[in-house]
């Protein structure tokens, strides 16, 4: 009878572990080599766990969480999955399934990379001997390009997604053997593959049934490769005198990076940034601006207003400084949307130190910024996004000493820039803020550093006395000795700040409220009794 439990387990561990990975297959072959020499006794199992002791160098502890793997247990002194855990599974699966099988299964996928890289390579050497040189022809190299693909890409009915990168590769080397002579034209045929390759590759995925999961896992490099490299090509030839016999090329070129804002499905942001990259460093012309934007906007106006197509005539107004037009633009987009672009613009402005331009990038991201953080999962991922808008913020506030924008932005990104927020307060000498800060965090006055304590009690006596009330009366609040205790030394030194400024009035009148109302927490009183703080009144 099969286990529900471990049949989830087992597909998971297929997930975790990958046979190209030289670590996971030693892991591997450690955990069948204790199972396979009889290491695992004392194995117990219901449909959620699995228990059993596997003797090492010392014995060992094991239970797998057959449901979440991730929370699986082991006394070894390793970290995450070991090989005693593996041992564990191998012994339990070995009850009602091959173990042999279910290792065949998980190094299939090695076997199938290879054999499709070697045919692969069969049918490019077919290829080349049935290729003749390329015409300097945009429609000649989209024609070869759709062949090399089909015949290397599609010629198989079941393309499993693990092997699409190795095919892709073949193919790839296939295109650059039929390069054209001549620099200027070589990087136009590679940067027309580039569009090309990255659009039927995305329909590709689609035609074959792969899921946006296994794109994900599987080759979604190949996407942000073919963007990075089509982005440099662009600048590369930018930069170039460009031949006589160019412009057909470049008309088509235009026509076929806008294909990519419209008719390729998957990777809205992959196949957005390809298209500025490549306007960027190609299309630099106002004529040539004007008239793709007019395009874009007449597609918009259509009901075509998806992000790809909204960004790319944002980013065509931004390339001719309309920053108004790209700014609104940008509101018709969710918050999470835009801010990846907003991004990259202002690190655009802060290359060419175009400081009159950044202002107004910079308030719509600070606008922007708490709905982007909540629309992220996990503490790290928000903390590395608001991270990377302080870093694109910083070179303006720094040239232009706006330190308020960095403030208003610190602020905004709030928990996740608490370090960066409180040391500029500080530094400043905005004490009282720092100290609204920190209530704000919840940290007590035993959390905060004493040399920070010390400035504070000197230059502004009162935050520190508002710290010490509010973090005394978390300590009384958790009615235990412990906090009695914390709270005491709270309080004396409370008592010795209001002494200094020679307010004992108002600290008598404050400790004999407190003791009123903690009459009945006798431990607390107690404490107070054994410090001297109640014989002193």
């Amino acid at each position: 009878m099969r286990n529900e439990g471990l049949e989830i387990t087992s597909e998971k561990l297929r997930d975790m572990l990958s046979p190209h990975s030289e670590e996971d297959a030693r892991l591997m072959q450690k955990g069948m080599m204790l199972y396979r020499q009889g290491m695992v006794s004392q194995l117990r199992m219901d449909e959620e766990t699995v228990t059993a002791t596997v003797q090492d160098v010392v014995p060992v502890r094991v239970t797998l969480e057959l449901l979440f793997p991730e929370m699986n247990e082991c006394s070894c002194p390793g970290h995450g999955l070991c090989r005693h855990q593996l041992a564990v599974f191998f012994t339990a699966y070995s009850r009602t399934d091959s173990v042999a099988e279910w290792i065949e299964d998980w190094r299939y996928p090695v076997r199938e990379k290879r054999a499709a890289t070697a045919w692969g390579m069969q049918r490019a050497r077919d290829l080349i001997k049935a290729n003749g040189a390329l015409k300097q022809d945009y429609p000649a190299w989209i024609e070869s390009f759709t062949e090399n693909f089909g015949s290397i890409m599609r010629a198989k009915k079941n393309v499993n997604p693990y092997v699409v990168s190795e095919l892709f590769g073949v193919y790839w080397r296939r295109i650059k053997a039929d390069s054209p002579r001549g620099e200027e034209w070589s990087l136009l045929y590679q940067l027309s593959a580039n569009v090309f390759s990255f659009a039927e590759l995305a329909r590709f995925s689609r035609e074959v049934g792969h899921t946006d999961e296994m794109v994900n896992r599987y080759y979604r490099h190949l996407f942000t490769d073919l963007g990075n490299e089509a982005s440099s090509i662009a600048a590369r030839l930018g930069h170039r005198a460009k031949p006589l016999g160019f412009d057909p090329f470049l008309q088509k070129l235009r026509e076929d990076t806008r294909v990519l804002l419209t008719d390729v499905p998957l990777l809205r942001y992959e196949r957005t940034f390809i298209y500025m990259g490549i306007w960027t460093g190609l299309f630099k012309k106002k004529e040539w601006l004007e008239e793709e934007l007019g395009k874009l906007e007449e597609l918009i106006e259509s009901g075509e207003n998806g992000l790809p197509v909204v960004i790319a005539a944002a980013h065509l107004n931004f390339l001719l400084k309309e920053d108004a037009l790209v700014l609104g633009h940008l509101s018709i987009l969710k918050e999470k949307e835009a801010s990846p672009f907003l991004l990259h613009w202002i690190d655009e402005m802060n290359a060419y130190e175009e400081w009159n331009r950044v202002g107004p990038y910079l308030d719509m991201i600070i606008q922007k910024l708490k709905g982007v953080l909540s629309s992220i999962q996990g503490y790290q991922g928000r903390s590395q996004i608001a991270r990377s808008v302080v870093e694109s913020a910083l070179p303006y506030v720094e040239e232009t000493g706006r330190s308020d924008v960095l403030e208003r932005l610190l602020h905004q990104a709030l928990p996740y820039t608490y370090y960066e927020y409180g040391s500029l307060l500080f530094e400043r000498g905005d004490y009282a803020k720092w100290a609204e800060l920190q209530s704000y965090m919840g940290y007590q006055y035993a959390d905060l550093p004493s040399a920070r304590l010390k400035v504070l009690e000197k230059e502004m006596p009162e935050a520190v006395m508002s710290i010490l009330h509010q973090s005394a009366a978390k300590q009384i609040a958790a009615k235990n000795r412990p906090g009695y205790k914390q709270a005491v030394r709270m309080l004396k030194k409370l008592r010795t700040l209001y002494k200094k400024q020679k307010r004992l009035d108002e600290w008598n009148a404050f400790f004999e409220e407190l003791l009123e109302r903690t009459k009945r927490l006798r431990a607390f009183h107690e404490e107070c009794q054994r410090s001297k703080l109640i014989d002193v009144q």
